[in-house]
């Protein structure tokens, strides 16, 4: 009953019933290609060199005839992107099956025997019906149906010697079988299509999910390493920034150079113009600083309005170049503010004995010499 149900009536193709329809006539198209291809030399081979009937001849010739104009149809549907199957290209594709059931009738109404057998063109063309073509069960039945009656009831007009025999049951027998055939051949493929479907189905919700976890991973990878505010590198980055480089100029006998900024009365900034402004002078001074520094270098927010530029490879007198190469450029920005911007900035050169908390004290320290200088300047720390 089961079988029957999704058989005749689709309850499960609601959703995909256009896609599944397409599908199916992609298919029977292909047949209908190498078919009509294959019956096109044969036809006109048995019309032209072995028909001696001058009727059989004719109905060869034109079945070639035919075939080729299938087979010029089938190839310019293949070549095309077909969204949807049409009513014409149902009609198409079912008219290949009747006129090939058609032609097997007239061929069976026309050869001459005393004793009649069901002729094996007609028998060939029922079951390579079923075999190779893909029609939902009621539409085969359908075809299967008009079939046997027609040959029922023409066979004894035109051969009147046969019935004696039993061809009706020998027919209707080949009939049922042929449209069971058909059945069993049409619900494997749409099963191997729902199948597909499931399969393709999860790889899109796999592949939705991989983008989803990448998306998710870029996130945490960015809240790992970036300040949120600045679009800099936050303080843990930047420590296992300075751990790496540290380790690698220690191998290489080179030196590592910081630079440790902070904006001058920033508290007084907030006070004064609020949070949201003092947020826009950071951003700013950040976009600045990025501006200053060489490609190596990598810049990151400390702390507050505290930043740190590391400096691979760096000499003294280079770091001091661009930490006052900083300096002018937020000294001289434009931050739409009633008071000037600026800023101290210490600079440190490792020694081969230090390690990398010394070097970071020591750019502190030179920090702190910057402010009791009286600001906005550049010093080496000790």
């Amino acid at each position: 009953m089961e079988f029957i149900n999704q058989t005749f009536f689709d309850r499960n193709f609601e959703e995909n019933k256009d896609d599944f329809s397409l599908n199916l006539f992609m298919h029977n198209n292909v047949c209908i290609m190498v078919l009509a291809f294959y019956l096109a030399i044969e036809q006109f081979c048995y019309g032209y060199f072995l028909a001696q009937d001058d009727v059989l001849k004719d109905i060869h010739l034109f079945s070639a005839f035919v075939m080729g104009v299938y087979f010029i149809f089938a190839v310019y549907f293949y070549g095309r992107n077909i969204m949807y199957a049409s009513l014409w290209l149902k009609i198409y594709e079912l008219s290949f099956g009747l006129y090939g059931f058609a032609s097997s009738i007239l061929r069976a109404l026309t050869i001459k025997s005393t004793i009649f057998a069901i002729p094996t063109v007609y028998i060939a063309v029922i079951y390579g019906f079923a075999v190779f073509f893909y029609f939902r069960p009621a539409k085969s039945f359908m075809i299967y149906s008009i079939t046997c009656v027609c040959t029922i009831l023409l066979l004894p007009i035109f051969k009147p010697e046969v019935l004696y025999h039993n061809y009706k049951y020998d027919i209707i027998s080949n009939n049922v079988i042929a449209w069971i055939a058909s059945c069993i051949g049409f619900q494997r493929f749409r099963k191997e299509f729902v199948n597909q479907k499931t399969i393709r189905k999860k790889n899109e919700m796999l592949q939705e999910k991989t983008i989803e976890i990448e998306k998710i991973n870029k996130e945490l990878h960015y809240n790992s390493t970036m300040d949120s505010l600045t679009n800099l590198y936050n303080r843990r980055w930047l420590n296992q920034l300075l751990e790496d480089e540290f380790i690698k100029c220690k191998k290489t006998g080179k030196t590592c150079s910081l630079i440790l900024l902070d904006v001058d009365f920033f508290k007084s900034i907030n006070d004064t113009y609020g949070h949201s402004v003092g947020d826009r002078v950071l951003v700013e001074v950040a976009e600045l600083i990025k501006q200053s520094v060489r490609k190596e270098d990598a810049v990151g927010r400390w702390g507050g309005e505290e930043f740190l530029v590391i400096c691979p490879e760096t000499e003294f007198d280079t770091i001091y170049q661009i930490a006052e190469q900083i300096r002018v450029r937020i000294e001289n920005f434009d931050f739409r503010l009633k008071d000037k911007v600026t800023c101290c900035l210490g600079i440190a050169t490792n020694l081969a004995s230090d390690t990398v908390l010394e070097l970071v004290q020591k750019a502190d320290r030179g920090l702190y010499r910057a402010k009791d200088k009286g600001r906005n300047r550049v010093e080496k720390g000790e």
